[in-house]
């Protein structure tokens, strides 16, 4: 009993010291984010480092690997003290090279930020080079502005395998095979367990992607009247959204604001985001950050999406993702533990967020919300078949993603283009190469470091919240159909309850796994994911 007073004492002291540094932090990387200030940015990485500074003590460190390592009776108590292991495991080791791969991180990520990809001597934004390989139809358009784009790989690529190089050296002196290992084991996963998943899905998902991968690609042969496609005919800058091959194009259906359309469609489900978008920064702007992601500033409430929004279905997906991160962290249990205030695992953010983004790809959201959506019921088998391309080709993406980052703490030194390419073909199915780093291109390898296979995780789960939601709240057999569609508004209160009280408010309580279960009565199952889209 007085050990646990200790421990108490002790996290009430810590959290005293890192709750302003915390908010400290958040505010100096949203600052940073949207203005892409140099200033800003070095503001940032002071901050990054003092918090290091605090878990680098290897005198507390020790002292919370001993707690952690006692059977703790309250739960709450036990749930804080594994928190604060990992947090300390995370940040041990040289704070020289803790301080290095702050700086060299940081440093990449402007670099990010700042680079307009350039075509004959214009400037072009991501949303604006994504428009030309949607829209363009001449196949040297489209490779200029493909490779014009890949051009930041390049740029980043010698710093990105420094940083590579150092974050493996920080994990190797503290006894792990490599920086890859140590971060699963901080974030309470194990290697083994998900190469099982992910080698379970690229079995399953083989056949229906092969087939779809043929039909995608007599679709381009014949509008580029090409007889061997290249990378830049998908679409994307990745292959991991899919081309455009129906006749139905889904931007019509969002022409209006987006915006407008999200603060209705969470007002159904009786979660309201007008307070978050006051609050975050939404439109493109030179210097800005140019992709999308969500901050919780302070874990008191103030939650934040940064965008760059254009009024299609993209950014309709998208707002409604970033939305489902935020919604997260504003309906999380405030009288919790500040520590604990915070999703139960990054993939289950992922889950939420994926599931609420599936919306702009269903014909219910679409009749409910969309431009002219009652006229949506004549397109309903379209949208279905572009919901499930979408989510085919992700899954693919997804293994390229997983596999490569493994591979590229296993060895930095290797032939790193060459691995590319041969797992782009071996899971996308693109037969493409080229001696250039556009693996390097893919900011997440800089910003959010051994993370993607979250994302896929998080897919995995939306389809089992989607299927739990069908059979406990929509009450629907869920034997009779094996793609339904549900319009979540018809019960939007009952569906929003159940996120809130299972998913939201109890924060890191407990181990992901734990509040899977309790949430949908079962452990995560992949099946959910090949039962729907398969």
């Amino acid at each position: 009993m007085e050990q646990e007073k200790e421990m108490q004492r002790f996290i009430e002291e810590h959290v005293k010291v890192i709750k302003p540094l915390y908010k400290k932090l958040t505010f100096a990387s949203f600052d940073a984010k949207i203005s892409g200030k140099k200033e800003s940015y070095e503001e940032y990485e002071k901050i990054q480092l003092e918090f290091e500074k605090i878990y680098n003590n290897k005198e507390e460190f020790e002292k919370v690997k001993k707690w952690h390592d006692l059977e703790i009776k309250d739960e709450l108590l036990r749930r804080q003290i594994g928190i604060l292991y990992r947090s300390y495991l995370s940040s041990q080791g040289d704070i020289k090279i803790l301080g290095e791969i702050i700086k060299k991180s940081t440093e990449i990520d402007k670099k990010f930020n700042l680079f307009r990809a350039n075509i004959k001597g214009k400037e072009y934004t991501d949303n604006e080079i994504k428009k030309i390989l949607e829209e363009e139809k001449s196949n040297e358009k489209l490779k200029e502005a493909w490779e014009a784009s890949k051009k930041q790989g390049e740029i980043v690529e010698k710093d990105l395998i420094d940083l590579i190089k150092l974050r493996n050296k920080l994990a190797q002196d503290y006894g792990f095979k490599n920086y890859y290992v140590r971060s699963l084991e901080i974030n309470e996963q194990k290697l083994e367990e998900i190469e099982k998943i992910f080698d379970e899905l690229a079995k399953l998902t083989n056949k229906p992607f092969l087939e779809l991968k043929e039909d995608i690609d007599k679709k381009l042969k014949e509008k580029y009247k090409e007889e061997k496609l290249a990378p830049w005919h998908y679409k994307d800058l990745f292959f991991q959204e899919g081309p455009q091959i129906y006749s139905l194009n889904l931007d019509k259906f969002y022409e209006e604001d987006v915006l407008e359309i999200a603060k209705k469609f969470y007002d159904s489900l009786e979660l309201e985001v007008r307070d978050i978008l006051e609050r975050s920064d939404l439109f493109e702007k030179k210097g800005k950050y140019q992709h999308a992601c969500c901050m919780d500033m302070d874990r008191e409430g103030d939650v934040r999406i940064i965008q760059n929004v254009r009024n299609n279905e993209k950014w309709m997906e998208t707002t409604l993702h970033e939305l489902g991160h935020a919604v997260y962290g504003k309906y999380t249990d405030m009288t919790l533990p500040f520590l604990l205030r915070d999703s139960a695992h990054i993939f289950v953010t992922e889950a939420v967020a994926q599931f609420f983004g599936r919306e702009s790809r269903n014909t219910e959201f679409i009749k409910e919300f969309g431009k002219n959506g009652k006229d949506a019921d004549e397109y309903k088998e379209d949208i279905r078949k572009m919901l499930k391309l979408r989510q085919l080709v992700f899954c693919r993406w997804c293994q390229v993603m997983f596999r490569f980052e493994k591979e590229l703490y296993e060895n930095p030194d290797q032939d790193l283009n060459k691995k590319w390419w041969e797992l782009v073909k071996k899971y996308q199915l693109i037969d493409f190469y080229r001696d250039k780093p556009d693996w390097a291109s893919k900011i997440h390898f800089v910003s959010s470091p051994v993370y993607y296979h979250n994302y896929m995780l998080g897919e995995l789960l939306a389809s089992q919240f989607h299927y739990f939601i069908i059979n406990e709240i929509f009450k629907t057999d869920i034997n009779k159909e094996s793609e339904p569609a549900i319009n979540l508004t018809e019960k939007g209160k009952e569906v929003g309850e159940w996120f809130k009280k299972y998913v939201f408010q109890p924060g890191a309580k407990y181990f992901w796994g734990d509040m899977i279960k309790k949430a949908t009565k079962e452990d995560l199952n992949p099946e959910y994911f090949v039962r729907q889209f398969g």
